[in-house]
């Protein structure tokens, strides 16, 4: 079930985020593209950033692991704009590619215990926002996984969403 911050639903309730098509640039799209792997642990892992010398993570720590690995910087280079017109489309280009590969997670093992976070820096006073992009990141609710996201309203510089894969229309 989508959860949001109060900032987040600003951003979704913007006009511009009704019309914007979502895109994701060609690096994020490569990850898109590769898709996920199954490690021996169980551990659900984004081929794409998954460093060539890990070791397995172990079953106590999965979700924490899954969430160190699946880590990604989506690019805002591309949007340009002011950013009441930037933050509404970086946010719903989070969102889409949240959801594309929660999508491509269906059917793994793990898979309904999968969650996303999308976190969109809204301090516009920080003269390089619009440069941190979006960060999305994947994870497991097993063994320990991050808990600071039950309280989404603590994030204040942050607009946050976590989405499940019940969030995703097939």
């Amino acid at each position: 079930m989508l959860r949001t911050n109060t900032a987040m639903r600003r951003l979704l309730g913007s006009a511009v985020f009704a019309t914007d098509q979502p895109s994701v640039p060609e690096w994020e799209q490569d990850t898109l593209d590769a898709g996920w792997t199954v490690e021996p642990s169980g551990a659900l892992l984004l081929v794409a950033h998954r460093p060539t010398s890990m070791h397995d993570i172990p079953a106590a720590a999965l979700g924490e692991g899954e969430y160190e690995v699946n880590d990604v910087h989506v690019s805002l280079a591309d949007l340009g704009g002011e950013p009441a017109d930037l933050l509404p489309r970086a946010a719903s280009r989070g969102l889409y590619f949240a959801r594309r590969m929660l999508a491509a997670a269906r059917g793994l093992p793990g898979a309904e215990l999968l969650l996303a976070t999308v976190a969109v820096h809204v301090d516009v006073d920080d003269e390089d926002f619009a440069l941190q992009g979006v960060t999305v990141r994947f994870f497991t609710r097993r063994g320990s996984y991050p808990d600071w996201f039950d309280e989404l309203e603590t994030f204040t510089l942050e607009a946050i969403a976590v989405l499940d894969v019940s969030d995703v229309t097939t």
